[in-house]
């Protein structure tokens, strides 16, 4: 019973840890639109993070065989999955109106949105490892964006191989 005691207890805790760190992670993006929309608008809508990552990440979704006026768009899905998860960037792409990507665009973002490289996922993970091996929460916290960038790059890759495969 004590172990069915302390693995319930563990259980619990860590799914309060990753329920927090989620509404942690979107509630920050939140604010920071907020913050980012008092600039003025550019091209006719509000900054965001997403749009800005845009922007920043359509170089690299070109590489992956995205076309080059579609890039910003896939840049942005990018960037959703990278700040906030790909959940909510699965969400974005579904949602997205008619002709903002072309079909093989929309498979080279499926694979590329398909990880756990994000924010919220290193909050979880610190927060999960840091309890079950506290003296090297440290380590975790240091080797943190290393992983994200890892990551993003190992789902850019996947998505660009699909893009060879589909071309």
């Amino acid at each position: 019973m004590d172990a069915v005691t302390r693995g319930t207890l563990q259980g619990v805790e860590l799914l309060i840890n990753i329920t927090a760190m989620l509404i942690v992670m979107i509630a920050l993006v939140s604010l920071a639109n907020l913050l980012i929309g008092l600039l003025p608008d550019v091209n006719g809508a509000a900054l965001t993070l997403q749009r800005l990552l845009g922007w920043l990440l359509a170089p690299v979704v070109w590489l992956m065989g995205i076309p080059w006026d579609q890039a910003v768009t896939g840049g942005s899905l990018l960037g959703t999955k990278v700040i906030l998860n790909e959940f909510i960037a699965y969400v974005d792409l579904a949602a997205l109106p008619d002709g903002a990507l072309d079909a093989r665009s929309q498979l080279i973002m499926v694979y590329a949105l398909c990880g756990f490289a994000n924010f919220g996922s290193l909050g979880i993970m610190i927060g999960g490892l840091g309890t079950m091996a506290p003296e090297r929460r440290a380590e975790i916290v240091a080797l943190g964006l290393r992983s994200i960038v890892a990551g993003t790059l190992a789902t850019c890759l996947t998505g660009a191989v699909v893009g060879v495969l589909t071309g």
